[in-house]
C-alpha cells in the first residue's frame, strides 16, 4: 500500500500543477483572440469575459486529458530517475501492478471528462449561442441614438432619430431604411419608443408615420400609412439554427446523420483517450539512469499528437460519411491499445524479476 499512496499523492499534485499551467496559458491565448474580435468590432467589450469562460469550458476536457497524461508520466519518470522503481522491482513488484493505482486515479478523472463532454459542453454551447443572440439584439437597440445615422451590424438597417427624451425613452422624428431580400423599405414616423414583451423580445414601436416599400429601379412602390408599426429588434427565430455541438446526448443518439455520429464519436472518444493515455504513461515513463538523455517524454508527446490527430481524422471522415461510425469509434482506440500492450510487453521483459535472477 505504500507505493500506491505515494504514487497517488504525486499524481494528484502533478496533474493539478499541469492543469493550472495549461488553464493559465489557455486563458491568455483566448483573451488575446477575443481582444482581436473586439478591435475588429465583432464582439462587444462587455462580452469578453463571458466568452472567455465559455471558450475555456469547451476546451477544458482536452486540457484535462493532457494534464492527466502528464500527471501520471512525470511522477513515474521521477521514480525511474531516482532509482525508486528499481527498488520496487527488487521488492517483487511487477510493471503490471502499477496499473492499479494509476487506474484508481485515472478512472474518476476520466468520468469527470466524460461528464464535461456529454453534459456540460452542450449546455455551454447553447448558452453561448443564446448570449450571442442577446448581444445582437442589444446592438440593434443601441443604434437608436439622437442626431446620428447608425447602421446595424448586418448592414440591413439604417436608423436616425432627431431627439430622445431620457425620462420617457420616446424618440421624435424617426427615420429608418431597411434592405431585406432585395426589398427597400423606408419608414418615417412622428415618434417611437422601445417595448419589451413578457417573453423577453424587444420591439421598436413607430407611431403616426408612413412606410414605403418596393424594389429599387422599379415603379411598384407601395405606401402604407400607419398609427403603430412594430419592428422586432431581436433576431428572428428562423435565423437561430441549432449547432451540432449544442445537441444533447439523447438527441445525438436518435440522430443518425453523419455529423451527429461524428460529434458523438468525439464526445465519447476524449475521455476514453484520457484513460488509455494514463495507462500508456506507465511504460513510457522509463528513464535509463546510465544515459545522459532520455527520449521518453519526446516519444510520449509524439504519441499524444498522433492519438489526437487520429481522433480528429476519424471524426472528419465520419462527418463526411467516408468512414463507418463504428469503425471510426473503435479504430483509433484499438490502435493505441495495441501500442500499450506492446510497450508493456517490452518493459515487463526488461524489468522482470525472473529475468534478472541468476
Amino acid at each position: 500500500m505504500l507505493y500506491r499512496r505515494s504514487l497517488t499523492r504525486e499524481m494528484g499534485l502533478a496533474t493539478g500543477a499541469v492543469l493550472t499551467v495549461l488553464v493559465a496559458i489557455s486563458l491568455v491565448v483566448l483573451f488575446i483572440r477575443l481582444l482581436g474580435d473586439v478591435a475588429r468590432g465583432e464582439l462587444a467589450n462587455e462580452a469578453v469575459f463571458v466568452f472567455l469562460g465559455f471558450s475555456l469550458l469547451y476546451f477544458l476536457p482536452v486540457l484535462m486529458t493532457i494534464a492527466l497524461f502528464a500527471g501520471v508520466l512525470l511522477p513515474l519518470s521521477r521514480m525511474w530517475r531516482d532509482s525508486e522503481m528499481v527498488i520496487w522491482f527488487n521488492a517483487g513488484l511487477s510493471l503490471m501492478q502499477w496499473m492499479r493505482p494509476v487506474l484508481t486515479f485515472a478512472v474518476p478523472f476520466s468520468l469527470v471528462i466524460l461528464l464535461l463532454t456529454l453534459v456540460l459542453n452542450p449546455w455551454v454551447q447553447t448558452k453561448r449561442s443564446e448570449y450571442s443572440q442577446e448581444l445582437k439584439s442589444r446592438s440593434e437597440s443601441a443604434l437608436v441614438a439622437p442626431g446620428l445615422f447608425a447602421e446595424s451590424g448586418a448592414g440591413q438597417r439604417v436608423f436616425y432619430v432627431e431627439s430622445l427624451n431620457p425620462l420617457t425613452g420616446i424618440v421624435r422624428n424617426v427615420f429608418m431604411r431597411s434592405m431585406i431580400d432585395g426589398q427597400l423599405g423606408l419608414v418615417a414616423a412622428r415618434e417611437g419608443d422601445h417595448t419589451q414583451l413578457p417573453d423577453g423580445s424587444r420591439y421598436l414601436v413607430f407611431k403616426d408615420g408612413r412606410r414605403y416599400e418596393g424594389t429599387p429601379g422599379q415603379l411598384d412602390y407601395r405606401i402604407v400609412q400607419f398609427e403603430r408599426y412594430w419592428m422586432r429588434l431581436d433576431p428572428v427565430a428562423a435565423e437561430r439554427q441549432v449547432n451540432i455541438r449544442q445537441m444533447s446526448l439523447a438527441e445525438l443518439l436518435t440522430d443518425t446523420t453523419p455529423p451527429a455520429r461524428a460529434e458523438l464519436l468525439w464526445r465519447v472518444g476524449v475521455p476514453i483517450s484520457a484513460l488509455i493515455l494514463a495507462v500508456m504513461a506507465i511504460p513510457l515513463s522509463f528513464v535509463n539512469t546510465r544515459a545522459r538523455r532520455s527520449y521518453g517524454l519526446v516519444v510520449a508527446l509524439l504519441l499524444y499528437f498522433v492519438y489526437n490527430n487520429l481522433l480528429s481524422l476519424s471524426q472528419a471522415w465520419v462527418a463526411q460519411d467516408k468512414l463507418n461510425p463504428w469503425i471510426g469509434m473503435g479504430a483509433s482506440h484499438l490502435l493505441m491499445l495495441s501500442a500499450v500492450v506492446i510497450l508493456f510487453y517490452r518493459r515487463s521483459r526488461q524489468h522482470s524479476p525472473r529475468r534478472r535472477r541468476p
